[in-house]
Formats: C-alpha cells, sequence, structure tokens
C-alpha cells in the first residue's frame, strides 16, 4: 500500500503550495513556449538538420532523436523542483531520480516510434498518409492510458481493497472493471482507461476515503463513463490536436519525411499544445460541474462535498481561487466552486460536455513529440501523473 505522507516543504511567507507549483508550471511552459518559438522563428531545424526526404532513415532518425534526448535535459531543473523539492509530501525523495529516468526513457522510446511511424507514412504517402498516422497513433494511446500509466512510473496492480470494491458496488459499478493502482504520488486520481469506458483505474490511496464520499467519487466516474462524456474527451482531444497537426503542416510547409520536417512540426505542435492549455480548460470545467450535478442528484450533497474537499487536499489544496487565475490555468475548477454549484440535477451532462478533454489532449500530443504535457504545473517532475494527469 502507499507510504506514509511527509510533511509539506517550507516555503516563503504568502506563497501556498499551489502558487508556487502554479509559479513553477508558468515558467516551465514559458520556457518550452519561448524555446520553441525561437526555434521556428529562426528557422533552427532547417539550419542544422536535412530537409530532404532522401536522407537515410536511420541517419534521419538519430538526428531526431539526439534533439529528443537534448529537450528532456533541457527541462530538467523544474523536474527536479517539480518532482523532488516542491511537492507537498514526500514518500519518493530518496528514488526520485530513478523514476524520473524511467519516466523520460519511456517519453523519449514513444516520441521515437512516433517519429518513425510519421516519418515512414510521410515518405510513402506525403502529409495525408502522416495525419492519418497521428489519428492512429492517438487512439493506441488512448487506448493504452491505463497500460502507459503503469509503465511510466511502475504502478503496481493490487488486489481490490474491500472498502473500494463496496464503494463501487453502491455506485454501480462491476468490480471486473476496475483496476487499482498503487501510486506513491497522492495526486494521481486514475480515471478511465481507452476511447469507452471499460477499464476503471482508480488510485489505491482512495481506500482511506470515507465509504460514503468514495462511492460518491465512483459514481461520477460511472456517469462520465455511461453518458458519453469520457468519449467525448477523448474524441474531441484527438480532434483538437489533429485540427493543429495539419494546420502545423500547413503553415510551416514541411513534412515529417526528414529530420527537420520532424523537429519543426513538433515545435509548432507545441505552440498548438499551448494554445490548447489556454482554450481548453473552460468547457472542460463545464463538464466537471455537470458530473458533480448528476452525481448529486444520486447520493446528495454530504458525500460529495467529502470527496471533493478530500480529494483536493490531495492535489492542490487551494480551497478559493480568483477567477482569472481558474479561467486560464485550471480545467478542473476549484474546490470552493465546485462546492458552491452542488445543486442536484439528474440530466445535468448534456451531448456537449467532454470530460477531461484538456487533459486528454495534452497526453495525447505525445504523439506529436511535444514536450509541454509534462512540464505543466500539476505533473510537471511527477512520471506518475504524465499519462494520467490529476482531475477530479
Amino acid at each position: 500500500m502507499t507510504t506514509p505522507s511527509r510533511s509539506a516543504p517550507s516555503l516563503p511567507r504568502g506563497l501556498t503550495y499551489a502558487r508556487a507549483r502554479l509559479f513553477l508550471g508558468i515558467s516551465g511552459v514559458g520556457g518550452a513556449v519561448l524555446l520553441t518559438a525561437a526555434m521556428l522563428y529562426f528557422h533552427v531545424p532547417s539550419r542544422g538538420l536535412s530537409l530532404s526526404a532522401d536522407e537515410p532513415l536511420a541517419r534521419a532518425l538519430f538526428s531526431v532523436g539526439l534533439l529528443y534526448a537534448f529537450s528532456q535535459i533541457a527541462f530538467v531543473v523544474f523536474d527536479v523542483i517539480g518532482g523532488s523539492s516542491l511537492v507537498r509530501r514526500q514518500p519518493w525523495r530518496d528514488p526520485w531520480l530513478a523514476r524520473w529516468l524511467r519516466g523520460v526513457s519511456v517519453q523519449w522510446a514513444v516520441w521515437m516510434l512516433a517519429a518513425t511511424a510519421l516519418m515512414l507514412a510521410a515518405r510513402a504517402g506525403g502529409n495525408p498518409a502522416a495525419v492519418a498516422v497521428f489519428v492512429v497513433v492517438q487512439f493506441l494511446l488512448a487506448f493504452w492510458r491505463g497500460r502507459m500509466a503503469r509503465v511510466i512510473a511502475r504502478l503496481p496492480i493490487v488486489p481490490t481493497p474491500a472498502r473500494i470494491a463496496s464503494a463501487a458496488a453502491q455506485a454501480g459499478l462491476d468490480e471486473s472493471w476496475l483496476q487499482v493502482l498503487d501510486s506513491p504520488d497522492e495526486g494521481f486520481v486514475g480515471g478511465w482507461s481507452g476511447l469507452t469506458a471499460r477499464t476503471l483505474v482508480v488510485p489505491a490511496r482512495w481506500a482511506q476515503l470515507p465509504e460514503p464520499a468514495l462511492a460518491a467519487m465512483l459514481l461520477r466516474r460511472r456517469i462520465a463513463g455511461t453518458s458519453g462524456a469520457h468519449t467525448r474527451g477523448v474524441l474531441g482531444a484527438i480532434g483538437w490536436n489533429t485540427l493543429g497537426f495539419v494546420l502545423s503542416l500547413t503553415l510551416t510547409g514541411v513534412s515529417p519525411a526528414s529530420a527537420a520536417g520532424m523537429i519543426t512540426l513538433a515545435a509548432a505542435m507545441t505552440l498548438w499544445a499551448f494554445l490548447g492549455v489556454l482554450l481548453l480548460p473552460t468547457p472542460s470545467r463545464a463538464a466537471v460541474f455537470a458530473l458533480d450535478a448528476a452525481a448529486t442528484a444520486s447520493v446528495g450533497v454530504a458525500p460529495m462535498r467529502s470527496g471533493i474537499e478530500l480529494l483536493d487536499q490531495w492535489q492542490d489544496d487551494e480551497p478559493v481561487r480568483s477567477a482569472g487565475v481558474e479561467t486560464v490555468f485550471h480545467p478542473v475548477p476549484g474546490r470552493s466552486a465546485r462546492i458552491a454549484r452542488l445543486v442536484g440535477k439528474a440530466d445535468a451532462v448534456k451531448p456537449w460536455h467532454a470530460h477531461h478533454l484538456a487533459r486528454h489532449a495534452l497526453w495525447l500530443s505525445w504523439g506529436a513529440c511535444t514536450p509541454l504535457s509534462r512540464v505543466v504545473h500539476c505533473n510537471v517532475g511527477r512520471p506518475a501523473l504524465w499519462a494520467m494527469l490529476p482531475g477530479d
């Protein structure tokens, strides 16, 4: 089971843990955006790498692989702070380097597999073939989300605790749908793995929740699956990323058939991912509110309030946020905002609600080899949260 937590790190007076991580994320994301924007503006890839699709595949991939490795090292300072220093509870500080090395190695391998597939497709069928392969890669990442979370952070599957099994039954979930993972990172919240709601990853830590609150949180997950909100979140993210992929190819005029084209595409997709970080939280928050209302209609306010408060304490522990900060940086509303809107409405989830749209878009952007998905404030330096980002 999970290791007991240690005390939070000391912070300057007036600076909360949540705000410190937010500043770290802004610095990391800002650094990635400035770096990639400079690469595009000064045409760095085409100056240092070949634009020819006739370059031997092995040589082109070698060049791409070196730059991908450099991008992992470029953000190591943010990772060290975000994963080893600026974490509220630190049961895994000592083995952090091993976990980080494993995580970045898996990401590098995924990027190289994606780059190989895109390069081969572009050489065989041009950019339309590359777009088709990118869509396929995103579907594969969506299907393997739970498995990849285990691989990236080496999260073991554990037997379903009796409390979780009981709460799942109360929530109308078949125990066979559950996959309980033991993560030392308290921010790990799991979620549905796959395009449809077939495998629900649940953190072993959730067995510490009071059973009524646990049942309420699992009911929310069930409603996200049965209402189609989860599937719409995944499909919406795939659509968003694919639109960015097509625009990146069109506006840069490159093809991923060459090493320079592949790096240029990754840089352009990093800027597109940044645009998603700014725009997609708004529809994501709407889906959270809708699921809260639908679950409240079944279990009442008290269990929902308890579950929301306890899960937030394991994550940002930020009771109140300013409207501006929440609008720009948070796809999951703050707990005070959610609690204030806990009014039961069984049909609250509408056909346009897409759960975790912003989170899915970041995870699936691994297929475009962009580093932005793991330098945002909620998961920088925390490999357990790279595939399944923190959420509700």
